[in-house]
């Protein structure tokens, strides 16, 4: 056994206490962990990111199974449908208040956030870490990052509460940085 294993072996144990604990909340509400990892993605997301592709590249599932996961949510009034004033062939995907809810309720797990909350100084160090992890894979498997808007090259912050974006040329608020972008691209350090 190596250095590594262990933490492979810690990295596994997690994710599947994880997904146990999502899918024991789904269960209350009659849904499939992908469907709280898709409600959960658009209560993250913002309005460029918001969209069915978006969540297939997010999730990294079929077409079909987002498909069928919207139509199941937008039936259950999770979601509903809203097309895109500016190009008609596009639909957002918004949360309805209930979906809203669930998102809040079902992830992170409360035992994640628990666990983490007793690291204290600690987790700043490990956010660190993981992130680093998250980029290397990331770069490995020619994945799309979908991080937040504020840690973008593309964001430019302005003195009033607003940033703007020098991809969209858009002006946004700066609450708006704390959002997942499907656009995103890291900030380029010498790494």
């Amino acid at each position: 056994m190596n250095d590594i294993d262990p933490i492979c072996d810690i990295l596994e144990r997690i994710t599947t206490l994880y997904r146990n604990e999502v899918r024991l909340v789904g269960v209350e509400h009659g849904l499939h962990p992908v469907h709280l990892e898709v409600i959960y993605y658009l209560s993250r997301c913002n309005k460029y990111s918001d969209t069915p592709a978006a969540v297939t590249e997010f999730l990294g599932i079929t077409k079909g199974t987002t498909s069928q996961s919207i139509s199941l949510l937008e039936a259950k009034g999770y979601l509903t449908k809203e097309k895109d004033p500016n190009d008609r062939r596009v639909s957002h995907l918004v949360l309805t208040p209930q979906g809203e809810a669930v998102a809040r309720k079902a992830i992170p797990p409360v035992s994640l956030k628990h666990g983490l909350e007793k690291l204290g100084c600690g987790s700043a160090a490990l956010k660190v870490q993981l992130e680093a992890l998250l980029r290397d894979i990331q770069r490995s498997t020619q994945s799309a990052s979908f991080g937040l808007c504020k840690t973008c090259q593309f964001h430019s912050p302005m003195s009033d509460g607003h940033f703007y974006c020098e991809l969209t040329k858009e002006t946004l608020i700066a609450d708006y940085g704390t959002l997942i972008c499907r656009e995103h691209t890291y900030i380029q350090k010498n790494e």
